[in-house]
């Protein structure tokens, strides 16, 4: 899994905390022996400040680690879609995957003002009265989990929950 998100303050410490809990979440043995699973555990959560090396261009081992990711996490806030380098991790990740395998997780606001429009549409292709094929845009309900609270001890005890529905999607 990638995690996107905004380099402040609040997006910050839900995006290090969801790390922590993410990598360190296992499937209880009735889960996953119940449905055949292989896998228990999470393998690798990519998050930039705790994966990349200083460097100069950021641009190629985030584009990498995208490109190697199953599933994109991203943190909602009212700031999100003012950042052009989560806009464009965004895009990149559902040019290359598709949006099942996007989940947002709402840190803070509403979701018209927090999720990436991108997300919150889709194109599809209908025939009109003519039979002619056209393009339709679709509103879309993205996946998402809600961990927002007046503080962040209430914003880290709805991340317990946050955990185990991103971790339901990501399992299957």
């Amino acid at each position: 899994a990638f995690i996107s998100y905004r380099h402040c303050e609040l997006d910050s410490f839900v995006s290090e905390n969801l790390h922590k809990k993410l990598e360190n979440f296992k499937l209880p043995k009735s889960v996953y022996k119940n449905k055949n699973l292989k896998k228990t555990k999470i393998e690798r959560v990519f998050r930039d400040e705790a994966e990349l090396p200083l460097s100069d261009n950021l641009s190629d081992p985030i584009m990498a680690a995208l490109a190697n990711s199953e599933f994109l996490i991203v943190i909602c806030t009212p700031r999100l879609p003012l950042s052009a380098w989560c806009k464009k991790e965004v895009e990149t990740f559902v040019a290359t995957h598709d949006r099942q395998h996007v989940l947002l997780v709402l840190a803070e606001g509403e979701p018209d003002e927090s999720f990436p429009e991108i997300l919150t549409y889709e194109d599809v292709m209908e025939k009109d009265l003519d039979g002619k094929e056209v393009t339709i845009r679709r509103t879309r309900e993205p996946l998402a989990a809600d961990c927002r609270g007046n503080t962040n001890k209430e914003r880290l005890k709805a991340m317990d929950n946050v955990v185990i529905k991103l971790c339901a999607a990501i399992f299957g």
